[in-house]
């Protein structure tokens, strides 16, 4: 089973229904609903669910109603085509500090943990606009990393900034907690 933790309109999918995938989000004006609107810290799931998660946090802290993208024109496009207006979609504006939203990530890859199987992956999608691919890794002190792609493509960059898929595996851990209730 796989677990979508930050749905959005699905942007990321071929096919947009798919009966493994479990998409959750906490965005409420989507054109493509998310399966169940939660909230990827604290989810409904049982310990040890999913073999595989993907996580496409924000990367922009800082708010505003347009969000600028490398190539020309997508803000408007992508926007208009989820039905949106601004970039509320994107997380832009949610959190008003970066320690805001590094404790919310940090909250996120805790649950991620939990409900992850042993030797199940986590894929994180990272942009370095406003944090570092290396300040974000170290919030995920339990996981091993095994894979770290660079994307090149200008529509899966933000300006100048760096794109990266990260894959990191759940190692059961001598000391790992019992299941959250």
């Amino acid at each position: 089973m796989i677990l979508d933790a930050t749905a959005g309109n699905r942007t990321m999918w071929k096919h947009k229904n798919t009966e493994n995938i479990i998409y959750i989000d906490i965005e409420k004006k989507l054109s493509c609903k998310p399966t169940i609107f939660t909230d990827n810290t604290n989810t409904p799931f049982l310990s040890e669910t999913f073999d595989t998660i993907f996580y496409d946090p924000p990367h922009v802290i800082r708010g505003g109603e347009d969000l600028f993208f490398s190539h020309p024109d997508i803000s408007k496009r992508v926007l208009t085509t989820m039905g949106l207006k601004g970039a509320g979609f994107y997380g832009v504006g949610r959190y008003t500090t970066k320690q805001a939203f590094i404790t919310h990530v940090y909250r996120a890859q805790k649950e991620f943990y939990r409900i992850l199987k042993n030797g199940g992956l986590l894929w994180l999608k990272w942009n370095e606009v406003d944090i570092s691919l290396n300040r974000i890794l170290s919030i995920f002190a339990d996981w091993h990393e095994l894979l770290r792609i660079y994307v090149r493509s200008p529509l899966q960059t933000i300006g100048k900034a760096q794109t990266y898929w990260v894959c990191l595996t759940k190692e059961k851990r001598e000391d790992s907690q019992t299941a959250l209730s």
